[in-house]
């Protein structure tokens, strides 16, 4: 328990504009809180837009730092958590453009306004063995090769407001894109989901991408090493 006496074993019990004023005032171990509430949303999102497992971690540390130094900026206009998000959407989007300068693979133009109008005929998506059809994991597994094969813009709208579940309006905002392109690509999304998926995809969509308590830990000490911070016990 901290000085304010806020335990890290409910994290909820302070709100994130109160740790923020006690970060601005110089208790940078609270940030910990801050992390340790939004770990999981931002891992997610981070491995929706790279995936890549090791590079999402990065990618959210990476984030963590960026928005700690920028904590001024933070006007408190929307939820803090929204501006974390867009933050980590911005570190995991150039950090996918530049790996894709090598091989030119990245595309975040509307699949439908090229000659990429037939994409849904031609993705391709491991097909599920009897025992994939069986198993409630083996399908998760499936579910997240399936929104990894998404075109990058379907991808990014999916991870945000399916998998994460946030507004129209925060999603909007995280990508600098209109509200009525995110309704328009999340339900294109789901329709090529739920075509090589049978319907199932709403049952287990919160289950892609899970995020274990020892990436947790890690992604907190990773974040206090970079910023020269020493946590709380």
């Amino acid at each position: 328990m901290d000085e304010a006496g806020v335990s890290l074993a409910t994290p909820d019990a302070v709100s994130d504009r109160e740790v923020v004023a006690r970060i601005r005032q110089g208790d940078g171990a609270s940030f910990e809180l801050i992390m340790r509430r939004y770990n999981r949303r931002l891992y997610r999102i981070a491995r929706g837009i790279l995936r890549n497992e090791a590079e999402a971690e990065d990618a959210v540390q990476e984030a963590y730092v960026r928005a700690y130094q920028s904590l001024d900026r933070f006007e408190g206009k929307g939820p803090f958590s929204a501006w974390l998000a867009k933050i980590t959407v911005n570190e995991a989007l150039g950090r996918l453009r530049r790996t894709a300068v090598e091989n030119n693979s990245l595309s975040l133009d509307d699949p439908e306004r090229g000659e990429g109008a037939n994409f849904m005929a031609e993705l391709t998506f491991p097909g599920p063995s009897p025992e994939q059809d069986a198993a409630r994991g083996e399908f998760r597994r499936m579910l997240e090769a399936a929104i990894d094969a998404l075109p990058d813009v379907y991808r990014l709208v999916f991870v945000l407001r399916g998998l994460e579940e946030m507004s129209v309006a925060e999603t909007a905002d995280c990508l600098e894109v209109e509200p009525a392109t995110v309704k328009t690509r999340y339900h294109r999304a789901r329709k090529i989901l739920q075509q090589h998926l049978a319907g199932m995809v709403q049952a287990t969509a919160g289950e892609a991408f899970p995020f274990a308590g020892e990436r947790c830990d890690r992604i907190v000490a990773g974040v206090f090493r970079l910023l020269g911070i020493r946590g709380q016990k």
